[in-house]
């Protein structure tokens, strides 16, 4: 294994050219630095300088391995800056799905704040796919995301099963029937959640059924569809979480599709530290599994 400072050294004498200011660079002796490279070629086999009165200049192979050192000392930087980024004991790193209302995230915050625990939260908001991602590269403790079977790994803990409805205007004519017929809907503007977890399946079942709705909106916002909704322009498809007073959610006929929502953890450290966690307890509580 090459020591960190002979790269240091062999990058010092490469980017400058000349031994007496690769050493300044690196603040040894020139004697120092020339012991240095003699023994980084001596464990590499092969010459990285050729010298003469004008300077030094790489061999090709101490071009190509210019290459790569400069990459090896890229990522040792990398890893230190990383290690001395401060962990706080307290902190939890939560990876949120981004189709979970804004309105129970916000309630769920200032329930926080209003215990003053002294836990530290850094959320991550982002699609099923980003939150497992960066779970799985150990950027976020835990995620509040669908549960899939393939989810095994993240020791999952399922909170709620939800139901997929009809979102539609308080004033629709179908808006107090117990449940719609898909092709009920025909006529009815649509507005498309372009971000749905469960996007492909909904547009199967419509198609299946001749339903080939007209759009009113496509959009990432579960807050625009809504809109969308209370202003009585459109209906959309959306889990029954967004279930507020100025709609209404009736679900539709033979769409037995549902989402499990819960908690996936990295590791069984990060486990104890979900059971330890105030803003978790309170997240629990609402889902009815403290």
């Amino acid at each position: 294994m090459i020591d960190q400072y002979l790269l240091r050294y062999f990058l010092a004498v490469a980017e400058t050219g000349n031994f007496s200011r690769a050493a300044k660079r690196v603040s040894v002796t020139q004697p120092t630095l020339s012991a240095g490279i003699a023994k980084l070629e001596r464990e590499l086999g092969v010459r990285l300088f050729d010298r003469d009165r004008q300077g030094v200049a790489l061999t090709p192979a101490g071009s190509r391995f210019l290459v790569r050192a400069r990459r090896i000392a890229a990522e040792y930087e990398h890893a230190l800056v990383e290690l001395s980024e401060v962990t706080d004991p307290t902190l939890l790193r939560l990876g949120v799905l981004n189709t979970i209302p804004v309105r129970l995230v916000e309630s769920w915050l200032e329930e926080h704040r209003a215990l003053g625990s002294g836990e530290a939260l850094e959320l991550l908001d982002g699609s099923e796919r980003d939150v497992t991602e960066r779970l799985e590269r150990g950027r976020i403790d835990l995620a509040l995301t669908v549960v899939r079977p393939h989810h095994s790994r993240f020791h999952p803990e399922v909170l709620a099963r939800e139901r997929y409805m009809m979102v539609l205007p308080r004033d629709h004519p179908l808006a107090n029937e117990s449940e719609v017929l898909a092709e009920h809907l025909a006529r009815d503007r649509m507005a498309l959640r372009r971000h749905c977890e469960a996007l492909p399946e909904i547009n199967r079942f419509f198609v299946t059924r001749g339903v080939r709705p007209r759009f009113v909106l496509k959009t990432t916002s579960d807050e625009r569809v809504l809109a969308v909704a209370r202003s009585g322009i459109g209906v959309g498809m959306m889990p029954e979480c967004f279930a507020e007073p100025s709609v209404r959610l009736v679900p539709v006929k033979d769409f037995e599709l549902t989402r499990e929502i819960g908690l996936l953890h990295a590791g069984d450290a990060q486990v104890s530290q979900a059971r330890a966690s105030p803003f978790i307890a309170i997240v629990r509580r609402h889902y009815g599994r403290a």
